[in-house]
């Protein structure tokens, strides 16, 4: 048997969809500061993250934020809604700051190891 099939190297495959063709063509980058970071609040916070269909990437960082969010929507009023289902109504986000895409420049999905 392959070695890659053997030792889980390959962890998917996927398909890219061109955003301009998609009904889903809002992106937005979410930066999150939770207010009190707690190993309970953290994991929930995770996956909350995981089980949002919005969020197409979830990035636990250093610095001023504790996680980026990749969010992609249909458009603003679909993102308001999912801030005020998912960061509004948990208690443990301080705060946020979010930033719309105006142009994907660059957007290369690879293994980088």
């Amino acid at each position: 048997m392959n070695k890659l099939y053997t030792e889980d190297v390959i962890i998917m495959d996927m398909s890219l969809l061109n955003s301009k063709d998609s009904c889903k063509s809002l992106t937005v980058v979410v930066a999150v500061e939770l207010d009190r970071e707690r190993l309970e609040l953290v994991n929930h916070f995770k996956g909350a993250m995981r089980a949002a269909k919005e969020v197409t990437q979830c990035y636990m960082v250093t610095g001023q934020a504790d996680f980026v969010l990749i969010v992609t929507v249909e458009d603003v009023d679909a993102f308001y809604v999912f801030v005020k289902k998912k960061l509004y109504k948990d208690h443990n986000v301080r705060k946020f700051k979010s930033m719309i895409s105006l142009d994907r420049v660059k957007f290369e999905p690879r293994n980088t190891a």
